[in-house]
């Protein structure tokens, strides 16, 4: 049996072989519902398929969150392995995810008194959400105390950012901050809002451009302020947009020192507002542990 167990949710859009190499288990955030089927990202839809579905009919494509009895059951099976768990939601400002998990963690810690399981609101969402996790399990696989992987997360989340760009506002009603009608309109004048993660966990416009290369060297001028230093940590997502990625991946190779760069896909339960080609980075330097 083996000690801690560092898990998170599929928001925080971590690559598989990366999880895998770093002993993360990731779950779903929430299932899918699409014309009366139910999915469950990446197990029976992938995230290609499903921004297949909100570009066919977005008002079709639903999510549900994870239900308390569902991750109780997460916790129940990887316990059999692991006396602790450290479960890192994605924001709790954006999702009940985090309320969802504690109250799990609540009646399993009744049922197992032996066992323990932490409850770490991330505060952030997708690459940013995701590079906080992995700080959090190189510090267990450092041997560190519960205690002390909890508070590296929340130091990582200190100086981790998260910043994105969509492609449209076609799909941004689906979050109830525009009208249909109004992100209609707002789409025909090809604005593309650039958000950022705000320190709370909350998601705020910081600049629009109507360009896609302009968009991105206001990121990259973002990244630079925000960070203070030029050697990051970077996770670049996108939601079914492979080659955008890939050109955002080789400008911020060109102007920092990138100690690491993972591409991934933006999960569809964020992407089902942002729409696709919305593209995410997460930025971190390295954390001391």
């Amino acid at each position: 049996m083996s000690g801690i167990l560092i898990m998170t949710d599929t928001v925080s859009c971590i690559p598989h072989h990366v999880a895998a190499a770093n002993n993360i288990k990731i779950i779903p955030a929430a299932n899918i519902m699409y014309d009366e089927q139910t999915y469950i990202e990446n197990v029976t839809i992938t995230a290609t398929e499903a921004y297949e579905l909100i570009k066919k009919d977005p008002d079709k494509f639903l999510t549900s969150a994870t239900t308390p009895a569902l991750i109780l059951e997460e916790f129940e099976k990887n316990s059999v392995d692991h006396d602790v768990i450290v479960h890192i939601t994605l924001s709790g400002k954006l999702s009940a995810g985090y309320k969802t998990s504690s109250l799990a963690a609540e009646t399993f810690q009744e049922k197992h008194p032996d066992k323990k399981i932490y409850i770490v609101d991330s505060k952030t969402v997708a690459g940013a959400q995701g590079l906080v996790v992995l700080a959090a399990a190189k510090a267990a696989q450092k041997g560190m105390t519960p205690e002390q992987i909890t508070n590296v997360a929340a130091q990582a989340r200190e100086k981790t950012g998260g910043i994105f760009i969509l492609e449209t506002l076609r799909y941004i009603y689906r979050t109830g901050r525009m009208s249909k009608l109004g992100s209609r309109i707002a789409s025909m004048f090809n604005i593309r809002p650039i958000n950022m993660v705000m320190d709370d966990g909350s998601i705020e416009m910081v600049e629009r451009t109507r360009n896609i290369d302009h968009g991105f060297e206001l990121m990259l001028d973002i990244i630079k302020k925000e960070a203070g230093t030029d050697t990051l940590h970077f996770m670049v997502n996108h939601a079914n947009d492979l080659p955008a990625a890939k050109k955002f991946s080789a400008l911020l190779k060109k102007n920092f020192k990138c100690l690491s760069l993972e591409i991934s896909d933006y999960s569809p339960v964020m992407g089902y507002g942002a729409g696709p080609g919305a593209l995410f980075v997460g930025f971190q330097p390295e954390i001391d542990l």
